[in-house]
């Protein structure tokens, strides 16, 4: 598990919703069933981490073979 700022995490996850909303906007038939729950999902993150929290942890899943 790494363990990353959340603030740092905050950034990432603010950034990449702002690029998801651009998509939508400009290719709205492409993007408009997909993102917006995954906008959702990410609105979801970012609330989870506000407040006190200093630190989030990452830990990647892999596939089993």
């Amino acid at each position: 598990m790494k363990t990353l700022p959340s603030t740092t995490i905050r950034t990432a996850l603010v950034d990449y919703r702002a690029q998801l909303l651009r998509l939508v906007n400009t290719y709205p038939e492409t993007f408009k069933h997909t993102h917006p729950a995954l906008i959702q999902s990410i609105d979801d993150a970012l609330l989870s981490i506000e407040g006190n929290i200093q630190e989030v942890g990452i830990v990647p899943l892999t596939c089993a073979r």
